[in-house]
């Protein structure tokens, strides 16, 4: 004899289950729900709304859109002359306080326009052959 049938042979027999058997298996009985109150269906519906307003964050307040402006300038160089010294005065304001110095959008919006302007190249002239 190998070693798997000496191994079943020392397992014991699993037990016949009941629905083999022909027994049928009875339903329980269920106890009959009562009705809910109006008044504590009005408290399960309240509460599911403050569960829900809890769960929202806060609104987060709108970005400033002076930083959008701002971060164009972050690594590019300004050659010196009137775009640099417009450049460390706004950022000497900037830095100045809570409200920034009260640099507004439209100051920095022009010094970036400024500066594209600066750095874009000559049309070139067009020579008709003929």
């Amino acid at each position: 004899m190998s070693k798997k049938e000496e191994a079943e042979k020392k397992k014991p027999a699993k037990p016949v289950k009941q629905a083999q058997l022909g027994e049928e298996k009875k339903p329980k009985a269920k106890a009959p729900k009562a009705a809910p109150d109006a008044a504590a269906e009005a408290e399960k519906a309240v509460a599911k709304e403050k569960e829900k307003e809890k769960a929202k964050p806060p609104p987060r307040p709108p970005a400033d859109l002076r930083l959008k402006v701002l971060k164009k300038f972050y690594g590019k160089f300004l050659p010196r002359g009137p775009l640099r010294d417009r450049h460390k005065l706004l950022m000497a304001r900037w830095g100045s306080g809570e409200d920034h110095g009260g640099v507004t959008v439209e100051e920095l919006r022009s010094l970036y326009e400024d500066w594209k302007a600066a750095r874009a190249k000559p049309a070139r002239k067009v020579v008709a052959s003929g």
